[in-house]
């Protein structure tokens, strides 16, 4: 028998998902600074428009593929698990392993042979986008496979392991796509629409060699879970809440599944809206349309996933935590202490990140995209920050809701959120602009937000003196921070030009570091920064 694996803490789980989400979105915008000079400046919005289409009706595809099964997956197995169960947990595995593979071929088929209706319904009639769907067909071959690997991986508290294969998948990745585009455009000289769609191919070469290094993973599990681990069925409950039934693990993914969409939903939603407002309404040219949607739907969009992986990197360690205290009934006030920390923890990871983008905007959209758009562009990202903020929240209050068993009134606000997006969607383009589909969503969180939080709050008692104190100081520090390094990039630039991607680059390096030091100096002088040894030792289960 192997050596026991040793599990991840709730704050090393936290860290390693945050670093390797943060290496994989920076690998995904860092990538678009060689491809966009290759692409060429005339083409580059039309590349990335058609690009932002096809991945955002591919991201629909794969969380219905995946049908938020990983989640519920990872909480399942840590319940089992926190039990001793640890055979129900590869029964659980190795059976939504085969029905996941079944819905990822379902996928797949549809994604490839109705390519072109796909495009008509989720690209407002975008023919340019028919190929590469095809090509992402492949990929739905093995991601739901992947994705169950990954949950069960997490599910066992091994969560350092899941975060790092994203990494690798992200690395193998990248590294095709810069290969095909530059053996396209530069060495072959040809059109940009033969370069989106190899670059789409890379997705499916990503992913495999993500899913070999988790079943090398699998295997260390599984010799590291002694005999002493393992309850008897004498040991365990006998209410029949151990018992595999596909119908309960449906509804129990489900939610997880409408939460992990919405982004993406909405995303499609403003791709169609935003395409027929600018053509039957305000009679914009496809050169204009492509131009905007670029900013706001692709290259904003790239950049805030940054934040957003801060908030999966919680969120992935929130659910197997919470589980495993509810499957073994833990006290009110031990969950709402946990609670408080986990709150405390957010926001002082979100916040200032979110700032530090906000900063350097300019120097960032100069970087990754072109100088001759940053103005608007800086302007756009920083509504999408907001927005990236208040998703994040949202997010989390959503996979908290349905851990602590408020199923109902999580679908129910997830609805409200829709609907009052749709609403908002039409007037606020027509104000607006390219900020309208953008503020829209932002609204729709901020609002859905407030009663998340509010309905949690009332039954755990979260907030109170002592932490409302503990959060307006992060507020402050972040405030601060931000002040300080907008001063630093205001006389920067007065010597150091951000008008080249290697100035603009040098900028931002400048500025991470002082924003970092100022919040870094605050957070320990007040107390922030105890946060993070106040969660060090709180254990999966």
């Amino acid at each position: 028998m192997e050596k026991n694996m040793k599990k991840d803490s709730l704050l090393k789980s936290s860290l390693w998902i945050s670093i390797s989400g943060i290496i994989s979105r920076v690998l995904a915008v860092v990538y678009i600074i060689p491809w966009n000079i290759w692409i060429g400046p005339l083409a580059v919005n039309a590349a990335n428009s058609m690009y932002g289409k096809v991945y955002n009706i591919y991201n629909l595809f794969l969380i219905i593929a995946t049908a938020g099964i990983p989640s519920a997956i990872s909480k399942e197995v840590a319940s089992h698990n926190a039990l001793g169960r640890f055979d129900q947990s590869e029964k659980l595995f190795k059976k939504y392993s085969f029905y996941m593979t079944l819905v990822g071929i379902g996928c797949a088929a549809i994604m490839f042979f109705g390519a072109k209706y796909v495009a008509i319904v989720l690209a407002a009639g975008d023919m340019r986008v028919v190929t590469p769907i095809k090509y992402l067909s492949v990929a739905m071959l093995i991601i739901p496979a992947l994705g169950i690997l990954r949950g069960y991986i997490q599910g066992y508290a091994f969560i350092s392991y899941s975060a790092f294969s994203q990494v690798i998948e992200q690395i193998a990745r990248v590294a095709y796509m810069l290969y095909a585009t530059y053996t396209i455009m530069v060495l072959q000289k040809g059109n940009y629409v033969s370069a989106v769609n190899q670059s789409t191919l890379a997705s499916f070469i990503g992913a495999t060699l993500a899913y070999v290094f988790l079943l090398w993973i699998r295997v260390r599990v599984r010799k590291s879970t002694t005999i002493e681990d393992i309850k008897t069925k004498d040991d365990l409950p006998t209410d029949g809440s151990l018992d595999i039934n596909f119908g309960s693990m449906l509804r129990s993914a489900i939610p997880f599944l409408l939460v992990d969409t919405i982004m993406t939903v909405l995303q499609l939603f403003d791709q169609t809206t935003f395409t027929w407002i600018y053509q039957l309404i305000l009679h914009a040219s496809e050169k204009t349309i492509d131009n905007l949607y670029a900013m706001f739907g692709f290259q904003a969009n790239k950049i805030i996933m940054v934040l957003v992986s801060l908030a999966i990197s919680v969120s992935a360690s929130v659910i197997p935590a919470l589980s495993a205290m509810v499957s073994k009934k833990a006290s009110d006030e031990y969950i709402q202490s946990f609670m408080r920390k986990i709150v405390q923890f957010t926001v002082f990871i979100i916040l200032p990140a979110t700032f530090g983008v906000i900063a350097i905007s300019r120097q960032l959209w100069t970087a990754f995209v072109f100088y001759d758009q940053s103005i608007l562009g800086s302007k756009v990202l920083i509504v999408s920050c907001v927005e990236a903020f208040f998703y994040c929240i949202f997010m989390i209050l959503e996979n908290i809701l349905q851990v602590t068993r408020h199923m109902r009134k999580s679908m129910l606000y997830l609805a409200i959120a829709y609907l009052l997006k749709i609403i908002l969607q039409l007037p606020l383009t027509l104000a607006l602009g390219v900020y309208g589909p953008v503020t829209a969503t932002a609204i729709s969180f901020i609002i859905m937000s407030h009663f998340a939080f509010r309905l949690i709050n009332k039954q755990f008692k979260i907030v109170d003196k002592v932490l409302g104190k503990k959060l307006l100081r992060i507020l402050f520090d972040g405030l601060v921070m931000l002040f300080v390094v907008s001063i630093a990039n205001f006389l920067i630039v007065k010597v150091i030009s951000d008008a080249t991607k290697v100035g603009a680059i040098i900028v931002i390096i400048i500025c991470g570091i002082i924003g970092v030091l100022v919040y870094g100096l605050m957070s320990y002088k007040d107390g922030s920064l105890n946060i993070l040894k106040e969660i060090r030792d709180t254990k999966i289960y």
